[in-house]
């Protein structure tokens, strides 16, 4: 293999797009974030905005970064976005619901033409899945599963190392496995879609609900604006049993849809993130009990089911990974043309 035309960079930019932050990094080859950034996404001012407001952090990016790096050093840019893209395009093909105005935007082709650095985007999902396989709790495996509880339930599958997209960019949109047929009515037209049952707000949502009913629980002293998942956590760890059972009953949902992706895919290994990730152990007991009954292969071989790694961080680190799995697609690909 001739290697003598190939320079290994040394950082890559990583930017977390969110309906109300924009975040920027710069993300070592080993995962760590050396210098970071934020500003305010404005998303209520369309789409053009917001992309002007990315550029201009990349940009601050660039130009303030760690001592010791040049500008070409940079591998590459990696944007990790809600809603579904086109990864060979770079262009939001649908359903980023808090950034009105961003469908169609050709996010890559800008990004390539304003920096002149090569660039990656893919959903934030996939590109929380991508940190936790390479630097986080999925470190050493080939194929793995992600899931990330939030405001909804996003979902990224890791097939040999690299992010599966599937035919159309659509793939692994785990939150949206019906877990209940009849079930609650999602925004997407669905009934009983996995992230209307044990998405972060979801569960406080449950609780909400649950205390209007009247139903005994250290939870009604609180104002409704303050039942949030971390306090259900909160409520369960002192003892409080509707907590509990709250969190049970999230864990029963996502066994339900586990099991059909790990049936799937059989992954090395399971890991979730997000606010929800963090009720802990109360959660992810009742998912592997779950996966017990319901994945036939899981009493020869169980596949372990894990927090992530990464917090709130995993977006830009992520985006790093992507720009880095960039840079190292085009190196083989050199190398087999040399070959």
């Amino acid at each position: 293999r001739r290697m003598n035309d190939y320079k290994p960079s040394e950082c890559a930019i990583g930017i977390d797009l969110g309906g109300t932050g924009i975040k920027a990094g710069v993300v070592s080859p080993e995962g760590q974030i050396l210098g970071e950034w934020r500003i305010d996404t404005e998303a209520e001012k369309g789409g053009d905005h917001v992309l002007t407001r990315m550029l201009d952090l990349c940009e601050k990016a660039l130009s303030e970064l760690p001592e010791g790096f040049e500008r070409e050093n940079v591998a590459g840019v990696g944007i990790g976005a809600p809603g579904v893209f086109d990864f060979d395009t770079g262009v939001l093909i649908s359903g980023a619901f808090n950034l009105p105005g961003f469908e169609g935007t050709p996010l890559r082709e800008v990004f390539e033409k304003e920096t002149g650095l090569p660039t990656r985007v893919d959903n934030d999902a996939n590109v929380f899945a991508l940190a936790e396989s390479r630097w986080g709790a999925g470190k050493g495996t080939r194929h793995m599963i992600a899931y990330t509880l939030g405001t909804g339930v996003g979902g990224g599958v890791v097939i040999n190392g690299k992010v599966f997209h599937g035919g159309w960019g659509f793939a692994g949109e785990l939150g949206h496995v019906t877990v209940e047929p009849e079930g609650e009515l999602c925004n997407t037209g669905n009934r009983g879609s996995l992230e209307m049952y044990a998405s972060a707000s979801h569960i406080a949502n449950y609780a909400k609900r649950l205390v209007k009913e009247g139903r005994e629980t250290s939870l009604s002293n609180l104002p409704e604006a303050e039942i949030t998942c971390k306090a259900v956590g909160e409520a369960a760890e002192a003892g409080d049993a509707l907590a509990q059972e709250i969190i049970e009953r999230a864990g029963y949902y996502l066994a339900i849809g586990i099991a059909a992706a790990v049936i799937v895919v059989n992954p090395e290994i399971v890991v979730i993130g997000g606010g929800g990730a963090l009720l802990g152990e109360r959660l992810f007991q009742p998912i592997r009990e779950g996966l017990l009954r319901r994945v036939y292969h899981q009493a020869v071989r169980p596949v372990p089911v894990v927090p992530a790694k990464f917090g709130t961080d995993s977006g830009i680190i992520g985006a790093g990974a992507l720009a880095f799995s960039e840079q190292e697609e085009k190196q083989s690909a050199k190398e087999r043309q040399s070959a």
